[in-house]
């Protein structure tokens, strides 16, 4: 059996578009896994540790799909693809603090019912990132 194991790096998350009634926001997720890669994946903000594990189970997934082996369908069984993700449990940690932020942010955006400000909340917004270099 051959065991490959794939090394997952998430560098860098950043905000795309943001849906304040449906509680969405698109994360841009920038990773390596020897290569640099990036994402936009859209998830719920209600429940940050359960977006910050998905967005791990997605990336998996994604790189198990680039990492199997089609040459020859009939040794599928031979073939596991590892994915392991760079100090996994800081990054859900540090994903889920960043997810909440955004869901902080959002939550002024719904209730700031006077214009004065509600751009600048939006471009705080916007500007928010994670670095997990």
């Amino acid at each position: 059996m051959k065991m490959k194991i794939v090394s997952l790096d998430i560098k860098k998350i950043g905000i795309g578009k943001f849906f304040p009634k449906e509680d969405k926001v698109e994360l841009d997720i920038n990773f390596n896994d020897g290569v640099d890669k990036e994402i936009l994946k859209v998830v719920d903000i209600t429940d940050a540790e359960s977006a910050a594990e998905s967005i791990l189970e997605d990336l998996r997934k994604l790189e198990k799909n680039i990492h199997k082996n089609n040459e020859n369908k009939e040794l599928i069984v031979d073939n596991f693809v590892n994915i392991v993700v760079k100090d996994e449990d800081n990054a859900i940690k540090e994903i889920s603090q960043f997810i909440e932020k955004i869901k902080n942010k959002i939550g002024e955006i719904k209730s700031k019912n006077i214009a004065e400000g509600y751009l600048d909340i939006i471009r705080e917004l916007k500007n928010l990132k994670l670095d997990l270099v």
